[in-house]
């Protein structure tokens, strides 16, 4: 693009009218002005930019006309990313505690000291709450009913106590974990007059005592 020039003569005598304040105006390589030698926009004697033929609205400096140019518009701020709130962890279930089986008690033949069958399963359950839920030491107390003689009756008594820990024993609890002991006759819980009552004396109580 070339940039028209007014004769060197005609310059001279405006930039020699122009004010001497006057702020020089680049002339941004448009052709839309009167333009000297060092590229400036040359000034009427009242300061305005010499138009050349060549101008239009839109090769116009703003500056030159007085036009506010436009501000930079800022752009807006990204909003900030919220992070959702972790969803709350479910509390934990605890696990029901264990409960300690009520007092054993296996129940025998008359004169015997050999455990019954239907005893069994209930042992059974018991050792395995021994072996997984506790550390804790059992009493195995033997009893009898009063037929016989004292010393016949704790002999026997002792015998059940032994038959009962022993079984345990075959089932994992420790030996050093039973404190086993025999009565004979001399604990009854019903009377001895009634075979129903002697049934009840003879017996094995199992219990946790620490």
């Amino acid at each position: 693009m070339k940039t028209k020039l007014l004769p060197l003569a005609a310059i001279i005598s405006m930039a020699a009218f122009a004010p001497a304040h006057a702020e020089n105006i680049p002339s941004e390589g448009t052709s839309a002005y009167v333009v000297d030698s060092d590229g400036n926009v040359v000034r009427d004697n009242f300061g305005g930019c010499v138009r050349s033929i060549d101008w239009t609205k839109e090769t116009a400096i703003a500056k030159c006309e007085g036009w506010e140019e436009p501000k930079p518009v800022a752009e807006p701020e990204p909003a900030p990313v919220v992070a959702p709130a972790p969803e709350p962890k479910p509390a934990p279930v605890a696990a029901p505690a264990p409960v300690a089986p009520p007092k054993f008690v296996a129940h025998f033949d008359n004169d015997k000291y050999n455990l019954k069958t239907d005893d069994v399963p209930e042992l059974d359950a018991f050792a395995k709450y021994m072996n997984r839920e506790c550390s804790c030491k059992i009493a195995i107390t033997g009893h009898t009913d009063s037929a016989g003689t004292k010393a016949y009756n704790q002999r026997l008594s002792e015998e059940r106590a032994q038959e009962v820990a022993d079984y345990l024993g075959n089932k994992g609890v420790a030996p050093s974990r039973m404190v086993v002991t025999g009565q004979g006759e001399t604990a009854p819980i019903a009377t001895n007059s009634t075979k129903e009552g002697r049934a009840q004396n003879r017996r094995v109580e199992v219990e946790i005592v620490e």
